[in-house]
């Protein structure tokens, strides 16, 4: 039986406005420097950076049912348009100091918005029988941008400032709210009452191993920047190319793999070689293992995650979808925002290294985690129609 396709015009549309949403995201993944250049310490940077994560955890429960009572498409074109906005804030700022807080956490805010929209109307928009391969394009259009954006950020803060990467990063916002604006609801979005959502299992667990999956990857992202500074491994641009071409060719040729084999199998070995990639990274002193350890982390991460994600979203119905999507990822982000507050003093007295090595740890930890959970879980492809409604599953 000929696969359902999967890049129809609406879901395509979805992957074009979450590019220019995640070019403005991905270019303040050169933040930490601007804080530095600005005064601020280690510590500094990552409460800083950990502020979008938290303020965006405030409303994941309210986000994830508006998201499911009124529909995605407002929600996602609200979070381009806020972050559009904070991000020429930025201009403003000349110190460590509220306003820098402040903007941060705004930004949180937007991300939670745009992004648990965007992942849901992707899910939506998807085949349910192709929801890995789905989600595995979706993470192109995210990734893609963690090399592009800072790559070309760095050039642009060389020759005009971060001022003018602001300006850039909030234009390309606007244009993704031009190519978002017109997307139609999903057909299978529900205008009535979502029915409640039962936190099995099988939701629990997949939920604490995407939170440490934030960690590892937050703990990352945040203090590359400054290691590789501090390690004379510049230019930082050398670690996301790295770390996305492999994040994007795996999910484009791998992607499938959560679709062709059941979800656990492909998920346990993609988190333990994510463990092991932070670890080399850890312990990387040459530029090109420092571009080694980006590549295995990319082809970990660019695998897991979507797989993972889909899992998550095979336990639960259609008019749950914004709910499982915004606790997700809200999971995610609350481990993201755990690596960059809780391991800003662990790099600051002891050195980005040994962050590097907890951040490992923890990633060690959600294998396990997982592996136990799930033992002896019937694999699931859920097949959900529009007249038999499950309300979660154990």
């Amino acid at each position: 039986m000929r696969a359902e396709p999967v890049l129809t015009a609406p879901f395509v549309r979805v992957l074009a406005a979450n590019f220019c949403f995640f070019l403005n995201f991905a270019s303040f993944f050169l933040l930490p420097l601007h804080i530095r250049a600005l005064g601020g310490s280690e510590r500094t940077i990552g409460f800083v950076m950990g502020m979008a994560g938290l303020s965006g955890l405030v409303s994941v429960l309210v986000a994830g049912w508006l998201l499911d009572r009124f529909g995605r498409r407002l929600f996602f074109l609200a979070g381009l348009a806020t972050m559009a906005v904070s991000s020429v804030g930025y201009v403003l700022v000349d110190r460590v100091g509220p306003l820098l807080f402040a903007l941060r956490g705004v930004q949180g805010l937007a991300f939670a918005m745009g992004f648990n929209a965007s992942s849901t109307l992707a899910v939506e928009y998807a085949p349910v029988t192709r929801r890995a391969t789905a989600l595995g394009l979706f993470g192109v259009s995210t990734l893609t941008t963690h090399a592009i954006a800072p790559a070309l950020g760095e050039i642009l803060v060389r020759h005009a400032g971060f001022h003018a990467l602001f300006v850039v990063a909030a234009c390309c916002s606007v244009v993704g709210l031009a190519i978002g604006w017109p997307l139609d609801p999903p057909p299978l979005h529900l205008t009535r009452r979502p029915t409640p959502l039962r936190l099995g299992r099988l939701l629990l667990v997949a939920f604490a191993t995407s939170a440490c999956m934030g960690l590892a990857f937050g703990s990352v992202i945040t203090y590359v920047p400054t290691f590789v500074h501090d390690a004379h491994l510049e230019p930082v641009g050398t670690f996301f190319l790295s770390y996305t071409g492999a994040a994007v060719l795996s999910r484009l040729f791998g992607g499938r793999l959560g679709d062709a084999f059941e979800r656990r199998t492909v998920i346990l070995p993609a988190l333990t070689v994510m463990a092991v990639a932070i670890t080399a990274l850890a312990g990387t002193t040459t530029v090109p293992t420092l571009a080694a350890a980006a590549v295995v982390f990319g082809m970990a991460q660019g695998v897991g995650y979507p797989t993972l994600n889909a899992f998550t979203v095979d336990q639960v119905s259609v008019d749950q979808l914004g709910r499982v999507q915004t606790i997700f990822n809200g999971a995610f982000n609350l481990g993201v925002t755990g690596g960059s507050m809780a391991l800003g003093p662990v790099a600051e007295a002891f050195g980005q290294r040994a962050a590097f090595r907890c951040a490992a740890g923890v990633m060690a930890l959600g294998v396990v985690v997982f592996a136990a959970g799930t033992r002896g879980a019937r694999a699931r492809r859920a097949a959900v129609s529009l007249d038999s409604l499950p309300t979660g599953a154990d």
